[in-house]
This record gives C-alpha cells, structure tokens and sequence, in this order.
C-alpha cells in the first residue's frame, strides 16, 4: 500500500498484540537489542 508519510506515521504497521504476547516480545526484543538502537517503536509503540 502507498500512503503519504503523514498517513504512514499515524496508522500502526500491525495489530495490537494480547498483553501476554507483548510482554514475550518486549523481553525478546530487549535480549537482541539491549541498547534500543534497533527500529525503536517501528512494529509497536514501546518495542
């Protein structure tokens, strides 16, 4: 899909995840990036 940066940055890239998940992937996320120089917030807000 093709959208204006305004748009792009308004819209999340993917759902939201289940609170249980989101911890796994905050905690997985902080094991291969412990520094957050990685895409911070790229797929969602905080990761």
């Amino acid at each position: 899909m093709r959208a204006p940066a305004s748009v792009r940055g308004g819209v999340a890239v993917f759902e939201e995840l289940p609170a249980g998940v989101a911890a796994l992937s905050a905690r997985i996320k902080e094991s291969f990036d412990p520094e957050r120089v990685l895409n911070p917030g790229r797929m969602y807000p905080g990761i």
